[in-house]
């Protein structure tokens, strides 16, 4: 992946916010794929804001998320078979930790060609990795110059951060959890983190659940002036659990031929804190539903991939897949919330 997704017609409409900023080229890019702007955290040493669509706390001095879960690293093929093989179904925790991918000669010569970006850029990077992916017998994936780094998964009381660029493969069981449709991976800001597993892995997910889009329907009033679009791990994880999210390691070296013990407990911690939104949301939306006497349709914030791009979970008529937008919630409209049905 080239990193060009900050262009406005390009798919998909979600992002995550307030990732680390883009200090040095071995800091992993979360790029803003839609039109509108960045959601400010909370202060905390301010008072609530006026009604402006920006988030307003009245939250003060809240303690970090607590860590109870095990950190298990992982850097061998076997290692991640065995400990993700008994993940047969249910839901759990789902983040990434990349750095910029490296092009190969192939796609320079498309990016040189296309020097402006925009949708034909991307158009033409994709139509050269379906050609290379259906006339490869197997896909090479060219592992000098991939971007993802780490891959974390959590569980129950277990987080699985499981290194790529140690192991070299891309693991069977590992694969099965992305693309099985019994397994709902759930995280915040998906949108890029598909991205990269397909420009790197050509890896397709099904099932994939952002729960800073189900924190944006709990609190949609809160926010009026904004659009529908993902809170950030923070905001959510303040407004939702009511802990504040260590962001120490945002900015930290992610492409260093050896992690350190705070990079993997926070890599870890992201998973974490994205099941235990999850656990909350669920009841929280299904008790708003009930309050407001209107569905609330998981395709608004479910979706599979197709080409790292967001697809419905359901299907047309005709079986083709159908591109999962924003508006196919009504409850905003030119940017803003406009009430219930």
């Amino acid at each position: 992946m080239l990193y060009q997704y900050s262009d406005t017609n390009r798919t998909p409409y979600l992002r995550r916010q307030h990732r680390r900023q883009d200090n040095s080229s071995t800091n992993k890019i979360k790029t803003n794929s839609t039109r509108i702007q960045p959601l400010p955290q909370a202060d905390h040493t301010k008072e609530p804001a006026k009604e402006d669509g920006n988030p307003a706390t009245t939250l003060k001095k809240l303690e970090p998320l607590p860590q109870t879960h095990v950190v298990r690293y992982l850097t061998t093929e076997h290692q991640v078979n065995s400990s993700l093989a008994k993940i047969q179904e249910g839901v759990v925790g789902f983040d990434t930790e990349f750095v910029k991918r490296r092009p190969t000669i192939q796609e320079h010569v498309i990016v040189q060609s296309f020097p402006n970006g925009g949708s034909a850029r991307r158009t033409a990077l994709l139509g050269w990795q379906l050609v290379e992916l259906h006339t490869s017998k197997r896909f090479p994936i060219a592992w000098d110059k991939i971007g993802l780094r780490l891959i974390q998964i959590s569980q129950g009381d277990e987080a699985w951060v499981i290194d790529v660029w140690k192991i070299r493969a891309f693991p069977k069981e590992l694969r099965r959890i992305m693309m099985s449709p019994l397994i709902a991976k759930v995280g915040v800001g998906l949108a890029n983190d598909m991205l990269v597993i397909w420009d790197d892995f050509r890896t397709e997910m099904l099932n994939l659940v952002d729960v800073g889009l189900m924190a944006r329907l709990t609190m949609a009033e809160k926010f009026p002036k904004v659009a529908y679009a993902n809170l950030s791990m923070e905001v959510a994880v303040e407004h939702i659990l009511g802990y504040v999210l260590n962001k120490e390691e945002r900015g930290s070296d992610w492409s260093a031929s050896e992690l350190t013990n705070d990079q993997k407990n926070y890599a870890a911690l992201d998973a974490v804190a994205a099941l235990k939104l999850y656990q909350t949301l669920v009841p929280t939306l299904m008790a708003k539903s009930i309050s407001i006497n209107s569905p609330i349709p998981r395709g608004w914030y479910t979706f599979n991939t197709k080409h790292g791009d967001p697809m419905r979970i359901s299907k047309a008529l005709d079986g083709s897949d159908i591109l999962w937008k924003a508006s196919d919630c009504n409850w905003w409209a030119a940017g803003k919330f406009v009430g219930y049905p």
